[in-house]
């Protein structure tokens, strides 16, 4: 009989729905909140980004299983979550995008959002899996609001010092010797995106960034689609790759305008005009 009480216990208990504690909830939008930005990112650069796209997907399979309230769900994020983090630090353009806002404020403020949303969720997922193996209900612990404040106030407080800070002044042609002008590649512009030549100059390119670019004559158009070609008496430059580093080209030995352009980067024209 006590047998019988006892199986029919185990099965009410087996048949218990599984329910999702503040933690779950607490991770799950943090994931959301990723997820979302990195494709909204995507969709205002007008561009898929395949390391972000592979992210993202991790992330959202993530929120997945936690969503199924298993009670071990919070292995997935807390591993993946921080492999995520510190595969995109080592990167390289994470760190110049934080630390140089107004070269990229996009880049910029979806790294200052994401970054402690994540830091927030592999805190979160530590939390559970240790009330987990110690056999607890898992529940948010009391200092968890003033945790989630100061995550809050560090994503209010970087937000505010990438609006306030200033792009430098660019100016249409900085020469750095007679007869030769320069340009810098950022994130994904030119700065400046129009620069005066005269007949004979040269042009140096520098790429600032630990970013790959890769420059051919052409533009993009208004709707972000490569036009490849070379204007007559412009200067060849076919599949020129960049990463930190810098390229000279010319002479420029007729007047006109001349169009480089980024394969990598939609919309990244630079515009060239002799004179």
């Amino acid at each position: 009989m006590v047998t019988s009480q006892k199986i029919s216990t185990d099965e009410q208990a087996g048949a218990r729905p599984r329910k999702r504690s503040g933690l779950d909830v607490v991770i799950l939008i943090g994931l959301f909140t990723v997820v979302a930005i990195d494709v909204a990112s995507m969709a205002i650069k007008g561009a898929l980004i395949p390391p972000v796209v592979v992210l993202s997907s991790l992330y959202l399979l993530c929120a997945i299983i936690v969503a199924t309230g298993w009670r071990w769900s919070a292995i997935f994020p807390l591993v993946l979550c921080t492999l995520g983090l510190v595969g995109e630090l080592t990167n390289g353009f994470p760190v110049y995008a934080l630390t140089h806002p107004s070269a990229d404020r996009l880049a910029f403020a979806s790294f200052a959002i994401n970054y402690p949303l994540l830091i927030m969720v592999i805190g979160v997922s530590a939390v559970k899996l240790v009330q987990v193996i110690r056999r607890e209900a898992p529940h948010l612990p009391r200092w968890s609001p003033l945790a989630l404040g100061c995550v809050a106030g560090v994503m209010a407080g970087a937000l505010l010092i990438g609006l306030i800070t200033q792009a430098p002044a660019a100016t249409e042609a900085s020469g750095s010797a007679a007869g030769t002008a320069t340009v810098h590649l950022k994130a994904a512009t030119f700065a400046p995106d129009i620069v005066a030549l005269h007949t004979g100059d040269t042009l140096t390119l520098i790429d600032d960034m630990p970013i790959p670019h890769t420059l051919t004559n052409g533009v993009w158009s208004a709707d972000n689609h490569p036009v490849p070609g070379t204007e007559p008496g412009a200067p060849v430059v076919s599949d020129v790759a960049l990463n930190s580093s810098a390229v000279t080209i010319g002479p420029f030995t007729s007047p006109g305008t001349y169009h480089i352009y980024c394969t990598v980067h939609p919309g990244m024209t630079l515009t060239i005009l002799v004179q």
